[in-house]
């Protein structure tokens, strides 16, 4: 299956979370130094855990996170506030919490999309597992850049500070758990993300055959390609997008249904014009909930 990240060979460093108990945790990973994706790196793989862990050892929500607003929210340009759901509009019609990952600078190479998820700590992005590697945070690690267009970065980029991927996917490369989150670092000013970009909700409950539109940032471009189509369910694990010309970069696109909450995450597809998403459900739910600390939303 084709997994729409430029095909770089990088070196990596796989980071093993220490097991809770006797449970396998989640891996934690970020890109490699050159921040380019690769073919995942594969190492002996750990017993999957039976259910994910989050700090609290709690169990994982089955219905995503929740859509209260937050205590906190500064004004979006235009003098808009940016909420669970809520987002600067663009040139071009998209939302302002989508955007790109380069491999370091914005001057660089853009590789996969991904897409501002409302969190307590509105901090994190969602995007496809694969378009993270195992490796370490730091200087020429991977930047998110939202609502980048025509060489520009609006609202400034954004360091991945950490990644959480299902062990599935991260050990196993599972299809059915091709998806990561992203905790992102505040900006030079301080400000975390979504506090400037506002961010869709994610919905775990496996919802499926439902118009959504999909806005991914194809490689070979400085523009974002955004389409409208309905999402129909393959299996009980994947569900596919028609919609002509989402090439290699559209790896991570969120799904977005019509109540504005993320249904789907671009994985791959069989062409350009066929793209493919996990259905997220109990899985997609556990993982957020690691990834926020087990606080709800």
């Amino acid at each position: 299956m084709d997994k729409r990240t430029v095909g770089t060979t990088v070196t990596v460093v796989m980071c093993v979370v220490a097991a809770l108990g006797a449970s396998a945790a989640m891996t934690q990973v970020v890109p490699a130094d050159d921040g380019k994706p690769a073919a995942h790196a594969k190492t002996t793989p750990p017993t999957p855990p039976t259910t994910l862990p989050s700090p609290s050892r709690s169990p994982a929500p089955s219905t995503g996170p929740s859509t209260g607003p937050s205590a906190k929210e500064a004004p979006l340009p235009g003098g808009q506030t940016p909420g669970p759901s809520s987002s600067a509009r663009v040139p071009g019609g998209h939302a302002g919490f989508t955007g790109t990952l380069f491999e370091g600078e914005v001057t660089g190479d853009h590789f996969c999309t991904a897409t501002v998820v409302h969190s307590p700590g509105r901090n994190l992005i969602v995007t496809a597992g694969h378009c993270l590697l195992a490796g370490q945070a730091g200087e020429g690690g991977a930047d998110f850049a939202p609502a980048y267009a025509d060489g520009r970065a609006p609202y400034g980029t954004w360091k991945i500070a950490e990644v959480f991927e299902d062990p599935h996917w991260s050990d196993d490369t599972n299809d059915d758990y091709d998806l990561a989150f992203a905790r992102l670092a505040p900006d030079a000013s301080g400000r975390n993300i979504e506090d400037v970009t506002g961010a869709a909700v994610l919905d775990t409950t496996g919802r499926t055959d439902e118009a959504v539109t999909v806005t991914g940032y194809p490689a070979d471009r400085k523009v974002p390609r955004t389409c409208t189509s309905r999402a129909v369910r393959l299996t009980a694990t994947e569900q596919r997008f028609d919609c002509a010309d989402f090439p290699v970069g559209t790896s991570g696109s969120a799904w977005i249904a019509g109540d504005g909450k993320i249904i789907g995450v671009l994985t791959g597809g069989d062409t350009d014009d066929v793209s493919t998403s996990t259905i997220l459900n109990d899985y997609a739910a556990a993982l957020y909930t690691w990834a926020t600390g087990g606080a709800a939303g």
